[in-house]
């Protein structure tokens, strides 16, 4: 099962029935879903700052930290320049510096 999915069927439960099938319909009617789209989807539907706290279920937990402190993050701007400092080569791996 791929992240959009446990994301998508993870959050329907928090969806209310008035959004529900525009929920739905937004995500079936994407063949990929891309990390920007599942974001903008869950935010749009989901009441995020509410049931964080107060989860339906313990064990949904996991599902908002997942979302909240993993998925969501992935492709910003800070995670590709912390990509790009760790990548950077470091003084002593520099040749340039040293004849």
């Amino acid at each position: 099962m791929s992240d959009s999915m446990f994301l998508y069927n993870g959050f329907r439960p928090y969806v209310p029935e008035d959004k529900l099938k525009e929920y739905d319909k937004a995500y079936n009617s994407r063949k990929r879903h891309t990390v920007k789209f599942m974001t903008e989807l869950i935010i749009q539907n989901v009441d995020l700052e509410y049931y964080h706290k107060n989860p339906l279920k313990p064990e949904d937990g996991y599902l908002f930290n997942f979302f909240l402190f993993e998925y969501s993050q992935r492709n910003t701007e800070l995670t590709k320049a912390l990509k790009e400092f760790k990548n950077a080569p470091t003084t002593k791996e520099r040749k340039f510096l040293f004849k």
